[in-house]
């Protein structure tokens, strides 16, 4: 577990430079879809949760060294992350979190996901969430199954 953790943080870390380098093929995956196609319904997925506030799905999905970096450059582990979504008092209202544009670069078991995401609510103290963002996603594969890395946002505009 904690390789894969290093590896998403390396892959963060050096992410202009995978940019360089040309991605994998995708590959056929379950059900004759491709990679890539598997990669965006699982990014469309993820965000549903985190929408619908599902800590269960989240904590299964989320490696253990998961890490969130806010727009503000607040940065949240997994723990902090899930208790934030799993706390009434804590947790933002999400009435639209939409991706879209979402790319796939796959390098292996390392997928990373660039979207422009929509979000439209507010954090826990009533503060405006409403904003385009450009999100960066690391998801790597461990024991067959794609898990969620990390995550970059920044506001556009």
């Amino acid at each position: 577990m904690r390789r894969t953790g290093l590896a998403a943080l390396v892959c963060l870390a050096l992410a202009p430079l995978a940019f360089g380098q040309a991605p994998s093929k995708s590959v056929a995956a379950k059900g004759g879809t491709s990679a890539e196609e598997e990669l965006k319904q699982i990014d469309h997925k993820w965000l549903d949760a985190e929408k619908r506030y599902d800590v269960a799905y989240c904590e299964k999905f989320f490696s253990d060294s998961y890490v969130l970096v806010l727009a503000d450059g607040q940065m949240l582990t997994k723990k902090q992350w899930l208790g934030i979504l799993g706390s009434a008092a804590d947790r933002p209202t999400l009435e639209v979190l939409n991706p879209d544009d979402i790319q796939v670069h796959l390098f292996g078991n390392v997928a990373i996901l660039t979207d422009h995401t929509t979000i439209k609510g507010h954090d826990s103290k009533g503060n405006s969430m409403d904003g385009q963002y450009r999100v960066f996603r690391v998801v790597t594969k461990e024991n067959g199954s794609w898990r969620a890395a990390g995550v970059v946002m920044n506001k556009i505009g």
